[in-house]
């Protein structure tokens, strides 16, 4: 990769990263922090995956920009590995934020069943 491209590379994603922050930083007071979360998560896996074009001499770009700029301007489209990566990047940002407020739920709910013992001692659910 040329350092002219991996400047440019820097430069993206530092400020998709600020981007991301200013997000962050607006969204802060919303009720559903999870909703905030898996928005963030997905915007930053669809702005930050890189892909490689199948072209001989390739770099990497960005997915979500390669995805818009075939879309608009060239006459066939996406191509399908631009697409794919661009859906694989946004379904598993997806996925690792379900695992993550399942597993955040299971603790919220063992947390809350515990307390519920600690002030009742007889408290029993079975």
């Amino acid at each position: 990769m040329s350092e002219d491209f991996q400047i440019a590379w820097f430069v993206y994603a530092g400020s998709t990263l600020v981007l991301l922050a200013a997000g962050w930083w607006f969204m802060r007071n919303w009720r559903w922090s999870w909703l905030r979360r898996a928005f963030l998560l997905v915007l930053a896996a669809v702005f930050l995956v890189p892909v490689k074009i199948p072209v001989a001499e390739s770099v990497a770009m960005p997915v979500l920009p390669l995805y818009l700029y075939q879309l608009l301007f060239e006459e066939n489209g996406a191509a399908p590995e631009v697409t794919a990566n661009l859906v694989f990047a946004a379904g598993g940002a997806l996925a690792v934020m379900v695992v993550w407020g399942l597993v955040s739920l299971l603790f919220k709910f063992r947390r809350e069943r515990r307390r519920r013992f600690d002030e009742d001692p007889y408290f029993n659910e079975q």
